[in-house]
């Protein structure tokens, strides 16, 4: 690949984790975040960050597996501890930190209960459920490639309606009353989306140079965003509408990681993107504290400030900790 195209990842990347942190912000739901309820348009605008944030974050990580080639290059017990260093290290720290902060901060919209903490390391917990799903979704990849099972667009796209199928049934039927240990249901819901990144990258040949299939990519999209409205003005009368998310999303990626387009501030943001993920927390949750401590209850200087501190300040502790070894290995899962 050119190096073009890296940047136009690393553009990506970076506009997928400023999607994350004001969607983090926001909240997923009126009674977390910045508790904004319909109608306000913050509301309306996290309608759409929740339906590309993650999926995006997820492909751009396929793309990034397929372009190293992990599986052709190590041993599956060396793989799977650099993934563990990389994600699940981080996680429990950060994820222990995180848990001790909104236990003694006031004004945090959640406490746990100290007695139930160990739950943090082994069921989905807050931002973090999507580490060690990632780390599962790795270990399956690995697998595939391990016995050569997606060498062929054909293939790929046999495992792709599978992960897909997994993704709408992966908290359906009796797999509703399975425990979310080690958030597999996360790594069921976000594999069609690293199955694409990988994809984009392997079979770019087959994707990017047929005018006909990218007509279909681009029908795709727009289907995705009429679904989007649907769900949001007839929330009761179409849910079944969400059933169709992966099917839009696919081609929707593909078009996005083809992009040759790329912007500076956005790459800067993207070098950092895994240090902000992992820290962003604090600041989505800390800005809006400060400000409401300080009698600022307006809702849009709100938003922007929080924002602006969960993306500052993970990149100031990325600087800091960085220095020290013990620090990148543990903190931000660097070698």
């Amino acid at each position: 690949m050119s190096s073009k195209k890296d940047l136009s990842i690393e553009t990506l990347r970076g506009i997928a984790i400023l999607l994350v942190v004001i969607g983090h912000v926001i909240g997923s739901a009126a009674d977390g975040g910045m508790k904004i309820n319909f109608p306000h348009p913050l509301r309306y605008l996290y309608v759409w960050i929740d339906y590309i944030q993650m999926p995006l974050f997820t492909a751009i990580a396929g793309w990034v597996y397929a372009l190293k080639l992990f599986s052709f290059t190590i041993s599956f017990s060396e793989f799977a501890r650099k993934k563990a260093l990389r994600l699940l290290v981080p996680m429990a720290i950060i994820g222990t930190l995180y848990f001790g902060v909104q236990y003694l901060m006031p004004g945090t919209n959640s406490k746990g209960e100290l007695s139930q903490m160990w739950r943090i390391y082994i069921f989905p917990y807050t931002i973090y459920w999507y580490l060690p799903s990632l780390f599962l979704i790795f270990i399956v990849q690995w697998w595939i490639d391990r016995y050569r099972k997606m060498e062929t667009f054909a293939q790929w796209g046999g495992w792709c309606v599978i992960a897909v199928v997994l993704s709408l049934t992966n908290d359906e039927g009796f797999m509703h009353s399975l425990p979310n240990i080690f958030s597999f249901k996360g790594a069921l819901g976000q594999l069609p989306y690293f199955f694409a990144g990988v994809a984009a990258y392997r079979f770019s040949s087959i994707l990017y140079h047929s005018i006909f299939v990218k007509w279909i990519m681009w029908a795709m999209l727009i289907l995705g965003l009429i679904l989007i409205q649907i769900v949001w003005f007839y929330p009761s009368e179409h849910a079944f509408c969400r059933l169709f998310y992966p099917i839009t999303l696919i081609p929707t990626l593909f078009l996005l990681l083809s992009l040759q387009w790329h912007h500076r501030f956005f790459i800067w943001i993207g070098g950092y993107a895994y240090s902000i993920y992992l820290f962003h927390g604090f600041g989505t949750s800390g800005g809006r504290i400060v400000l409401n401590m300080i009698g600022v209850k307006a809702i849009i200087p709100i938003c922007i400030f929080a924002s602006f501190i969960a993306t500052i300040c993970p990149i100031v502790v990325d600087m800091v900790v960085s220095r020290f070894r013990l620090g990148r290995r543990l903190l931000l899962g660097k070698r």
